[in-house]
Parts: C-alpha cells; sequence; structure tokens
C-alpha cells in the first residue's frame, strides 16, 4: 500500500513540474549558450564568451580565408 502512495506523490510532484511555463526566450538560451561557463559575466557585469566557441570561430575564420584564397587566386 505504501507503494503506490509513493507512486502517486511522485507523479503529482512531475505533473506540477511540468505544468510550470518554463519558457525561455531564444535571446536568452543562446546568450546562456555562448557566455563563459566559469565566468558568465565581468566584474562591470558585461558578458564574457566562452573561450572555446572564441577559438572555434578564429579557426573557421582563418579556414574560410585560407580556401577564399586557395579557390580564387590561380597559382
Amino acid at each position: 500500500m505504501k507503494r503506490k502512495v509513493e507512486v502517486e506523490e511522485s507523479r503529482q510532484r512531475l505533473e506540477t513540474f511540468l505544468a510550470q511555463d518554463h519558457q525561455e526566450s531564444l535571446g536568452a538560451t543562446l546568450l546562456r549558450w555562448i557566455e563563459d561557463p566559469l565566468r558568465p559575466r565581468s566584474q562591470n557585469g558585461r558578458l564574457r564568451l566562452n573561450p572555446i566557441l572564441l577559438l572555434l570561430d578564429t579557426l573557421l575564420a582563418i579556414a574560410l580565408i585560407a580556401f577564399s584564397y586557395f579557390s580564387w587566386v590561380r597559382l
């Protein structure tokens, strides 16, 4: 009998959790995704970018520049 009570309580908690409005705006989600996970804000309250994403963006830019150069310039 106790098992059924525990299941019913869990079901009710799950229903109340799912009934809450957890929708977040797309902008807030993107900001959370690109911010630094260790220190998301600087001392002045400004956004700090994730260093890994910054490195990947830099490498992507270098690759695109090299590809563009070698595809447009005939050696």
